[in-house]
């Protein structure tokens, strides 16, 4: 059974979510936080599988949130599920060592099966997300390319080129 952590402060998406995610067979919803604060402390007392994290959030934003957890506890694994695209969300939460990103308008089953694949050690990237990281590493050909990617984007580059995304 895989042990999910569901992070939104949005109480309609928190029960929607969880009710998709515990109808299946293999995952369980433990815990729900509305927030960054009550997600780092959940997160660190429960030590679920996978972390369902949202980024704009009262309190404490997901971004701090993911890089308080993660510092505390390294081996979470967390998936950003948010509406947001931009840069300064994107790469913020990948540096804060967020494994997957998934954004809110995927299907409930993308997100299930994004549950599986992270809770089995792969990083899931919407297209978008993998198309924005291209593009930033396409823009920075003055310099070597490894020199200017944080340690978690060379992780996740190169988990990509040996196939391990979708």
């Amino acid at each position: 059974m895989i042990r999910v952590l569901l992070v939104d402060d949005h109480e309609m998406v928190r029960i929607g979510v969880s009710s998709y995610l515990s109808a299946q067979t293999d995952i369980d919803v433990v815990g729900e936080a509305e927030n960054g604060s009550r997600a780092v402390e959940l997160a660190l007392s429960l030590k679920p599988d996978v972390i369902l994290m949202d980024l704009v959030m009262e309190e404490m934003d997901g971004i701090e949130a993911t890089r308080q957890i993660v510092e505390a506890w390294e081996d979470a694994k967390i998936i950003i599920v948010t509406s947001f695209l931009d840069d300064e969300k994107v790469y913020p939460a990948l540096q804060a060592g967020a494994t997957s990103y998934m954004l809110k308008t995927s299907k409930a089953s993308e997100i299930a099966r994004a549950v599986r694949e992270t809770f089995q050690g792969q990083i899931v990237l919407e297209p978008e997300v993998t198309d924005k990281m291209m593009t930033k590493m396409r823009e920075k050909k003055a310099t070597p390319l490894h020199e200017e990617l944080t340690a978690r984007e060379m992780e996740i580059l190169l988990l990509m080129a040996e196939g391990n995304c979708r």
